[in-house]
């Protein structure tokens, strides 16, 4: 029997694409087995919960003056999983969390595939090559030959999205919303932890937009969002919703996150990105000028959204030939194939 371990967390874009190859799998051997490791965040594990799949939730290593004893404390619990799974295969997401797993199944002998859904390599992924069989990546960025390829090769292969992420139905996104479909809709992604910033100047101009079209505002747990009236919807996260808003939208505003821009992409949606600067080697900034150099997607900075968000959304849903053509582009930025890619190249390994 053949089992295969996955370990990403700390956000649902490390989860959601272990989900899609895990799918992937199953469609082309169903007997395999697979395990997931996710971080102590109730996101992670509420979603997991939802997918119906085991899993373990790890104490995710940050910087602070416990840091050796956290990262030791996960390196333990993953090597008494290791041991009580024995996996014949690991596909680490990146991020924290992956590095005490990924070392305690190098120690074990355990081939490892890694994935990297941004456009910049990440910190841990950088440290991981060294010990993987295949660093995978989800855009062709030169970031990736700072990736060590004597010590294996690195694969383009997209990024994994669901498939159900690409099956919903317009008249269930009306229905969950309660909009007639009259009016062009107008889909605000925070991601999966919400943007503040990014809802405090999309509340600040709601009275606005309600003028141009109905608007869907997916707005993080807990965060700010305006007043409910008959042309906004809101919600702190959407699961099994999603799919159908997704179905909804004619054109969108999200940040620029790996996993939000390649189900957006998935979706053929127009959007316009506002990516999160400063933050992990800018990956978000260079996310977004990729992203924009297919042409399916329309970069602007935080500073100046107030200012362009208005008139930018008025002059693109005037203009239904550009939407299309955006509509067009953005779809190349998504590969159909990743997922099963991704997942052909572990059960190689594995047999």
């Amino acid at each position: 029997m053949v089992r295969i371990l996955f370990v990403g967390g700390g956000s649902i874009g490390h989860v959601a694409p272990c989900i899609a190859v895990w799918r992937a799998i199953q469609e082309h051997i169903p007997s395999v087995q697979a395990h997931f490791i996710c971080a102590e965040r109730s996101a992670d594990r509420e979603f997991l919960t939802r997918e119906g799949v085991p899993f373990t939730a790890l104490p995710l290593p940050r910087r602070s003056a416990i840091f050796p004893l956290t990262f030791l404390h996960a390196y333990w619990k993953a090597s008494v999983l290791l041991r009580a799974f024995e996996p014949h295969m690991l596909l680490g997401k990146g991020g924290a969390l992956s590095i005490p797993v990924c070392l305690a199944a190098k120690r074990r002998g355990i081939p490892i595939v890694l994935h990297e859904s941004d456009a910049v390599v990440g910190r841990a992924n950088r440290f991981l090559s060294h010990f993987a069989e295949t660093v995978c990546l989800g855009f062709p960025s030169g970031e990736g030959r700072r990736v060590k390829e004597y010590r294996q090769r690195t694969v383009v292969t997209g990024n994994p999205v669901r498939p159900e992420i690409t099956r919903g139905s317009r008249e269930e996104g009306l229905r969950i919303t309660g909009f007639s479909g009259k009016r062009p809709v107008l889909l605000i992604v925070g991601g999966s932890q919400g943007a503040q910033a990014l809802n405090e100047i999309v509340v600040q101009k709601l009275s606005e937009l309600a003028t141009l079209c109905d608007i869907v505002h997916i707005a993080g747990k807990g965060k700010t969002r305006g007043a409910p009236q008959q042309s906004y919807f809101a919600i702190e996260f959407a699961n099994e919703e999603l799919p159908h808003l997704y179905a909804l939208a004619s054109l969108a505003i999200s940040r620029a996150g790996a996993g939000s821009l390649s189900e957006l992409a998935a979706n053929g949606i127009p959007t316009i990105l506002v990516p999160l600067r400063g933050v992990a080697h800018d990956h978000q900034g260079v996310n977004a000028e990729r992203a924009q150099e297919s042409g399916g997607c329309i970069l602007i900075e935080q500073e100046g959204l107030p200012r362009a968000l208005v008139p930018l959304v008025r002059e693109l849903l005037a203009d239904r030939g550009r939407l299309h053509a955006l509509a067009e582009k953005i779809r190349t930025l998504n590969r159909q194939d990743a997922a099963t890619n991704i997942a052909r190249m572990l059960l190689d390994l594995c047999m």
